[in-house]
């Protein structure tokens, strides 16, 4: 199961983080957010996938969608997935969007980017500690 080689690396890598541990269906991991608009960021083990939910923005699944193999090497790489994602969002390499209504939303890794973000007018644009203005 994902959630017994993640919760155990959460809670190596973000020590002295006030986390909300869980048990599925509930989320694994729970971090209290930053800013009410972004929200908090829940960790869920769907079974053969970990997804991340941004509570006010969008949510994420991470799956390295290779059957060959093994649960072990799947909860493997989506442990290390999910940890390094986490620590983009925290260290702001992340760019989050939305719809000005909300409706819809996403994230850039500023950190992978080969150039500049396009941004739109029609977007609210955040990093996990503060709104990100055009």
């Amino acid at each position: 199961m994902i959630r017994d080689r993640l919760i155990p690396a959460l809670k190596r890598e973000f020590a002295g983080w006030e986390i909300q541990f869980d048990s599925p269906p509930q989320p694994i991991a729970t971090f209290p957010a930053a800013q009410p608009a972004v929200g908090r960021v829940f960790v869920y083990d769907d079974g053969d996938e970990a997804t991340v939910l941004i509570e006010k923005i969008t949510h994420s699944h991470f799956n390295p969608y290779d059957k060959k193999l093994s649960e072990p090497q799947r909860d493997e790489i989506v442990t290390e997935d999910v940890l390094d994602f986490l620590q983009a969002l925290f260290s702001d390499r992340v760019l989050l969007h939305c719809t000005l209504d909300g409706r819809m939303g996403g994230w850039t890794r500023l950190d992978l980017q080969n150039g500049s973000v396009e941004l739109s007018p029609a977007r609210r644009y955040f990093l996990w500690s503060r709104p990100y203005t055009l």
